[in-house]
C-alpha cells in the first residue's frame, strides 16, 4: 500500500544530536560521470569527470540553542536523515554558509549550507550511536527582546534583523583520491548585517565621511527572551545568561546604508546594511 512521507516522519541528526526545530531540509547530490567512447570499442562507457560531492541544506526554528555556528570554523560536522524506514548518513560536511533572522514577536530562526566531501547515501560507514534530541522549549522573541550596540550608541528598539555569513572552503585532492585529502577554510569570511530600529536618539551618519564615521569597531547583537524585563537593580552575571538567547559579535563593519522610512501607519524607521569581513 502507497503511503506518503508525512513532515513528522523525517528527522536529521547532526554529530549524533537531534536537531529540533526543522523546518526544511534538501540534501543531494549531481553526478560528474561523463561518457567515454574509446577507439575499438562497440559501447559507450562512463567515468567521472571531477570530484564527486554533495550538499545539504537545512532551516530551522532557534527552539533551543544554535546548533549550526560553530561550524563556521574548520571543524567539519556528520549526520543522518531519518524518513520512514529509510536512513541516509553523510560525513566530512563543511559548512559553507550561515544565516540567523528574527522579528518582533517571531521564534528565530537559522539556515545553512554545507558540502559534503566524504560520505552519502545508505550504509553503515559510520555510527554515532543512539541520537540525543534538543529542548523543544521555544523562546520568542518579543518587543524591546533584541538589542544592538554599535560602538557608544545602544538600542533595544530593534525591528527586526538578518544575519548572513559566507564560510569559502577550499578541497585539496591528492592525485586519483575520490575524497580530499584535506578541505582549507579560506580567508576572510564575508558578513553582512541587516537591521530595522526605530528611530530615536540615534544620528544618521554623514555620507562623505568614510571610514571616519561609517566603520563601527565593535557591534553586537543579543537575542533575550521574551517579555524579559531588565532591572539594573537585580541583573547578576546569571540573570544575563539566563536571558540571552543568542548573542553575536563582530569587529570593524563597514555601514555601506542607511534609509529612513515615515508615513502616517507607522513609527519612524531606520533600515542599516553592514558588511564586513572576519579573517580567521
Amino acid at each position: 500500500m502507497l503511503s506518503r512521507i508525512r513532515r513528522e516522519g523525517q528527522k536529521l541528526a547532526v554529530n549524533g544530536s537531534g536537531i529540533n526545530g526543522l523546518q526544511s531540509l534538501s540534501f543531494g547530490y549531481q553526478s560528474t560521470a561523463q561518457p567515454v567512447i574509446p577507439l575499438g570499442v562497440e559501447r559507450v562507457m562512463y567515468a567521472p569527470s571531477s570530484p564527486q560531492t554533495a550538499s545539504i541544506s537545512a532551516n530551522s526554528l532557534m527552539v533551543y540553542d544554535d546548533f549550526f555556528a560553530q561550524f563556521t570554523g574548520e571543524s567539519p560536522f556528520s549526520g543522518q536523515v531519518n524518513y520512514k524506514d529509510q536512513t541516509i548518513k553523510f560525513t566530512e560536511a563543511y559548512l559553507s554558509s550561515y544565516s540567523c533572522s528574527c522579528a518582533i514577536g517571531e521564534i528565530p530562526s537559522l539556515g545553512m549550507q554545507a558540502e559534503i566531501y566524504g560520505e552519502m547515501g545508505t550504509g553503515n560507514y559510520f555510527d554515532f550511536g543512539e541520537t540525543t534530541p534538543h529542548d523543544t522549549d521555544l523562546q520568542v522573541a518579543g518587543y524591546n527582546s533584541i538589542d544592538i550596540n554599535l560602538d557608544e550608541f545602544n538600542t533595544n528598539r530593534v525591528n527586526s534583523f538578518a544575519l548572513d555569513i559566507q564560510v569559502p572552503r577550499t578541497p585539496i585532492y591528492a592525485f586519483n583520491d575520490k575524497a580530499p585529502s584535506e578541505v582549507i577554510s579560506n580567508s576572510p569570511m564575508d558578513i553582512s548585517l541587516q537591521f530595522n530600529i526605530e528611530a530615536d536618539d540615534y544620528k544618521i551618519k554623514n555620507m562623505r565621511f568614510v571610514p571616519e564615521e561609517t566603520v563601527f569597531r565593535n557591534v553586537s547583537l543579543k537575542i533575550n527572551k521574551n517579555n524579559y524585563i531588565w532591572d539594573d537593580a537585580l541583573s547578576t552575571f546569571a540573570n544575563n545568561l539566563r536571558a540571552n538567547i543568542k548573542v553575536f559579535h563582530f569587529k570593524s563593519l563597514l555601514l555601506v546604508s542607511e534609509q529612513y522610512q515615515s508615513d502616517s501607519n507607522n513609527n519612524v524607521g531606520i533600515n542599516f546594511v553592514l558588511k564586513g569581513t572576519t579573517l580567521r
